[in-house]
């Protein structure tokens, strides 16, 4: 168990909403506060900024943290009272329990799907992408495999980065720091089965690519820890390594219900997502026909990247605001856990429903056994 000092991405409301800043900012009773209210705000302000400045990094002692966040400050000359320092630092503690672990090798199923991919590694602390690589198989977990000493893991990797020694040795050091502050580094694969005649001088033009098209260039800043490549979020098609770990080892669903409303719900991969969440954006409008409405308690089938994400029962409808002249229809239910029992987590492909792709729509009413044409 360890005690570290994070500054979190959210720091700025937390820090609003502090009951100890609040008092600060209301009274002039407590020890080294001004009673002048314009000097207290300032005060605040600069600490603020001092924290807004310093979001993402972690420090192993109480002394760095302070020096980190308030000797700016005090070397102006306006100091920070006691109060404000302690509310600040009491915000930012971490008490680590347990190491995260390291990420498992993907499966060789994953691995032969994936081909040759980009990747991108991503800070947790500050969403900040700070490395981009190029590689096939377990590549992707090269770096994290190293900083965590995991030798037997290290062995399953097909060659080698091309980066220098300075780049490899800022990103362990980078992902140390990461896992010793309680988190763990988020792997996404940007693009993959690429295939060109020269597989690795492709995915290295990709990989320029997306340093172009993200303006990821290295710079000087002082948010520390920027390794080869630096940028702010990390918001693109890009897909989480477990999201496709999910989709390709994920087994084929049984044969669908007949009837049935498969309804595409993007939100519903996203991670971290909540039942109820999936639920609100399930209920959203549908272009559910008469045949689809007047089936009680028909399965509602909710998916996102091919993968279905939950199972309900219409138990009834009723007609959205409209919009635009089709009418569309929100459905209230409840899940299904025999159902779920048997989709959830498992692969629907369009050609379970007779066709080549998705429906721009969104949603498919699958009502007999019948295909399409046929």
């Amino acid at each position: 168990m360890a005690t570290v000092w994070t500054v979190p991405i959210d720091i700025t409301p937390r820090w609003l909403a502090s009951p100890e800043v609040q008092a600060f900012l209301a009274s002039n009773d407590l020890a080294d506060a001004s009673p002048d209210p314009r000097v207290r705000l300032a005060q605040f302000a600069d600490v603020a900024t001092a924290l807004g400045r310093n979001v993402g990094r972690t420090f192993t002692s109480v002394q760095a943290a302070s020096a980190a966040l308030f000797d700016r400050i005090d070397g102006d000359g306006h100091g920070v009272p006691v109060a404000l320092r302690l509310a600040a630092l009491r915000l930012i503690v971490t008490t680590v329990h347990q190491t995260r672990p390291a990420p498992k090798p993907l499966p060789a199923r994953v691995a032969e799907q994936l081909g040759v991919y980009v990747y991108a590694l991503l800070d947790p602390r500050n969403r900040s992408v700070f490395y981009v690589g190029s590689g096939r198989g377990n590549r992707v977990f090269g770096h994290v495999w190293a900083a965590l000493e995991e030798t037997e893991s290290r062995q399953l990797l097909e060659g080698q980065e091309t980066d220098h020694t300075e780049v490899t040795t800022a990103s362990i050091r980078r992902i140390r720091n990461i896992y010793d502050a309680g988190h763990e580094v988020e792997h996404y694969i940007v693009q993959h089965q690429i295939t060109a005649a020269d597989d690795d001088r492709a995915a290295d033009g990709v990989r320029m690519a997306l340093a172009g098209v993200l303006g990821l260039l290295e710079q000087e800043t002082e948010t520390p820890g920027l390794t080869n490549l630096a940028g702010e979020t990390l918001e693109l098609a890009a897909a989480p390594v477990d999201d496709l770990v999910l989709q390709y080892a994920a087994e084929p669903v049984p044969d669908l219900p007949t009837p049935c409303f498969l309804v595409e719900v993007k939100g519903a991969a996203k991670r971290g997502a909540t039942q109820d969440e999936i639920y609100a954006m399930a209920r959203q409008s549908w272009a559910a026909g008469n045949a689809v409405r007047e089936t009680v308690n028909i399965p509602v089938i909710v998916f996102a990247d091919n993968i279905v994400r939950a199972v309900y029962r219409a138990e009834s409808w009723a007609m959205a605001p409209r919009t635009t002249d089709t009418t569309l229809w929100r459905f209230t239910g409840a899940a299904d856990p025999e159902l779920e029992a048997q989709f959830v987590k498992k692969r629907v492909t369009p050609d379970r429903v007779g066709l080549k792709k998705w429906p721009g729509s969104g949603s498919v009413s699958h009502l007999t056994h019948a295909r399409p044409g046929r």
